[in-house]
């Protein structure tokens, strides 16, 4: 696109007289007096800056059109820099990785503590067996008080791992407001791919007990993962319900959904149906809700979509 400049407000409507149908794909009429004739589009746009040594920079464009039978009216367009989104997808993917490892080196230290137990338990036995001038007797000893040490600093490394990752849950916490956010922060994917969305709640306001931050990681992770499943003009629904003393929130997609024969490694870690996966979103999912009395089951059909079925403890 050749270097125009806008000097006055004229300059602006020739300019985008000039360019705005290459900017819209779809257009629809507003009946009214006067009608209003409406064209949209959604697009990835390179631009490159000479005077920033010819730097290429992506964004993605939101375009619309206002026209009457008088000519056109005006103009809407908003943008987004697509490099600032790749940075904050890669510090997510490297977060999520980060505390994947933390949790499964938790898991290596709980599960190390077992065998120790066992060696020091036969240690013990052995030593019985060693008269009292024996210098094994004395080897098995140290044995022994070296295991001890052992067990304590992998105690001490367990003891300061739940102090750090065991975020305060907060009581009363609207989970139709946290689900309204998480869907507006993935507005622009979700015009891009033309997916329309629905919810239904309940009149009266459904309160749960959980830590805000988790809690909109685990529905970040969901609605991202059927937003990357779904093809373009699907559909997406969350429904969310009491029953009993639990919050439900039900997430189902229209997207390509998963084969039955991975349906039972869909929660391990660093196992992922998508190409560039990590394989932790849901990994992390479950543990966030586990780790705050909640539950999580996921259905779904190859060729039909996914429904996800969350359930958390609803505030005292």
């Amino acid at each position: 696109m050749a270097d125009e400049r806008c000097q006055s407000e004229g300059d602006f409507q020739k300019l985008m007289s000039n360019y705005h149908k290459y900017f819209t794909n779809t257009s629809y009429i507003i009946k009214q007096d006067p009608p209003l004739f409406i064209k949209e589009g959604n697009h990835r746009v390179l631009i490159e800056y000479q005077n920033e040594g010819c730097k290429t920079f992506e964004y993605d464009v939101d375009f619309s059109v206002i026209e009457n039978d008088k000519g056109i009216l005006g103009y809407l367009v908003s943008f987004e820099n697509i490099e600032k989104l790749k940075e904050l997808e890669r510090k997510s993917m490297q977060l999520e990785s980060w505390l994947a490892e933390k949790e499964i080196a938790a898991s290596y230290v709980h599960e190390l503590k077992n065998p120790l137990f066992s060696i020091r338990g036969f240690l013990q036995i052995l030593r019985q067996s060693f008269a009292d001038d024996d210098k094994r007797k004395e080897y098995t000893d140290i044995a022994i008080n070296e295991l001890d040490r052992m067990n304590n600093l992998l105690n001490e490394y367990l003891s300061k791992y739940k102090e750090h990752n065991t975020p305060k849950a907060q009581n009363g916490i609207s989970i139709k407001k946290v689900i309204e956010e998480v869907v507006a922060s993935f507005q622009h994917s979700l015009q891009l791919k033309g997916i329309s969305y629905e919810f239904e709640f309940e009149n009266e306001e459904i309160l749960v007990q959980i830590n805000k931050e988790q809690l909109m990681q685990v529905l970040i992770n969901i609605i991202q993962n059927s937003i990357e499943a779904m093809n373009k003009g699907a559909d997406l629904s969350i429904k969310v319900f009491r029953k009993d003393n639990w919050a439900c929130v039900e997430i189902k997609d229209e997207g390509v959904g998963i084969k039955q024969d991975e349906m039972d490694k869909i929660f391990a870690p660093f196992f992922s149906t998508k190409e560039n996966g990590t394989g932790l979103g849901l990994y992390i999912t479950k543990r966030i809700v586990d780790s705050n009395g909640g539950s999580i089951n996921i259905e779904s059909t190859e060729g039909k979509g996914t429904t996800t079925y969350l359930k958390f403890p609803m505030a005292i």
